[in-house]
């Protein structure tokens, strides 16, 4: 059973106007351990996995981006994400890299009740059975593969959800659909004892083998895009967001370091500009002479004649 401690807020930076939070992988689980612990506070918390493809649809789409704003967790999927979370804020650390298949894998092994919503049935059935058969201690409550994100399918996905004893919701319906629907449904899951939601993307697909991983070497240089683009090329339009990221963040990188030197050289302007006011040659220069009267310029000789 999950340790018993209060929940609190993270740190929070912006990436290209995109929120995630700057916690380690300690801090992350730390903090999903306090949510998820008793006493709870009947919120239920919404947890975001976010990449570079979430960023940059979030810039064009204002519901998402408050969506992604008002969660109460925002982690960085992806090395991107995580290296933009550093460049940008000027933040000694990083948020540390989790995917969905990382938040799944580390619930069904902390023994919470989860219950899985989204992706194929057959998918979302096989995924149940990889967790079950590599954690002993995870129990799924139930999952739902009949719904979509749209508002009218709400009802009968909660329904399913209500009653089964989850208390962590796994949403697999993709961006900007699972994170819409679990802004849109989270005090009704609330109100149902769900204590956390997270968008898990295409985390079921990759459990049940459908989808396989990168090798870990390609995971831990950040370059599982080119991977999942050489297995399946026709995602080469939605990876075209890749490039446009990585060009905002070196705008957004050289702008701010710019801002750095512009800030450094105002502070240092009044120090090249003293001497000009005050010379050093100033101190150092002899006391003025007094002027004389016209009486004491006059020579010896002129004033005995006067007198």
């Amino acid at each position: 059973m999950i340790a018993q401690v209060a929940s609190r807020s993270p740190e929070r930076v912006q990436v290209l106007g995109v929120p995630v939070d700057l916690l380690d992988r300690d801090g992350i689980i730390g903090w999903m351990t306090r949510a998820l612990a008793d006493p709870w506070d009947g919120h239920c918390r919404h947890v975001v996995t976010l990449n570079p493809e979430y960023v940059m649809a979030a810039r064009r789409d204002t519901a998402f981006n408050m969506a992604i704003e008002e969660a109460d967790l925002v982690v960085a999927d992806g090395v991107g994400v995580a290296l933009a979370g550093r460049l940008l804020s000027g933040r000694s650390g990083q948020p540390a890299r989790m995917t969905g298949v990382d938040l799944t894998e580390w619930l069904a092994g902390a023994g919470e009740h989860l219950f899985l919503v989204g992706a194929a049935p057959s998918v979302a059935a096989t995924a149940r059975e990889a967790l079950v058969r590599r954690f002993p201690a995870a129990r799924i409550a139930g999952l739902w593969t009949d719904g979509s994100p749209r508002p009218s399918h709400d009802g009968a996905t909660r329904g399913a959800i209500q009653g089964s004893g989850a208390r962590a919701v796994l949403v697999a319906y993709g961006a900007p659909g699972q994170v819409t629907w679990i802004a849109r449904n989270r005090a009704a899951l609330a109100a149902g004892g769900v204590r956390m939601a997270i968008g898990v993307g295409g985390t079921f697909d990759y459990l049940a083998g459908t989808v396989p991983r990168a090798p870990r070497w390609m995971q831990r240089f950040g370059l599982e895009w080119l991977y999942r683009l050489a297995r399946e090329p026709r995602r080469w339009r939605r990876q075209l967001a890749l490039p446009r990221f990585a060009g905002l963040v070196w705008v957004g990188w050289l702008w701010r370091r710019g801002n750095r030197a512009r800030r450094l050289v105002k502070t240092m302007a009044p120090a090249r500009q003293r001497p000009e006011t005050t010379p050093p040659c100033a101190s150092a220069a002899p006391p003025a002479t007094p002027p004389t009267s016209i009486s004491d310029e006059r020579s010896p000789t002129h004033q005995t004649k006067s007198s």
